[in-house]
């Protein structure tokens, strides 16, 4: 078994959620989740989510608040694989871009909350959207 331990940002605003698209090349090709992503060895789950915001979506993060907590398991096709996924919220600044080159964003945009349900969106969505309540 596998462990991947992955921080994300849940930002709504204005009846919008902040949403990234997953790149043609990734598991779940054309999906859209929250910016964020793997915590690097040495680094702090907060660290993550504010440098993963920043290649992903071209924001600055302040104020970082832990949300949520949750871990999902699967087979794939390394074994079997555990996550465990860290959900932030925070103050963000700027206007959303993706600045990393050949990452795994194909895309991010600020989406209505009623088109949510016409779009793939990843589990880590709803369970975010959930646990703000």
């Amino acid at each position: 078994m596998f462990t991947r331990a992955s921080a994300y940002l849940l930002a709504v605003n204005d009846g919008k959620i902040l949403l990234t698209q997953l790149a043609d090349y990734c598991t779940n090709a054309g999906h859209w989740g929250l910016p964020g992503g793997g915590i690097d060895h040495g680094e702090q789950p907060d660290e993550a989510v504010t440098r993963e915001v920043w290649e992903e979506a071209g924001l600055k993060v302040e104020d970082v608040r832990l949300l949520c907590a949750r871990t999902f398991s699967e087979v794939s096709s390394r074994g079997d694989f555990l996550g465990v996924q860290l959900v932030y919220e925070a103050e963000l600044e700027g206007e959303p871009r993706v600045l990393e080159v050949g990452g795994s964003t194909a895309d991010v945009q600020w989406v209505p909350l009623e088109e949510l349900a016409s779009r793939p969106v990843l589990p880590v969505v709803a369970a975010a959207l959930e646990a703000r309540g």
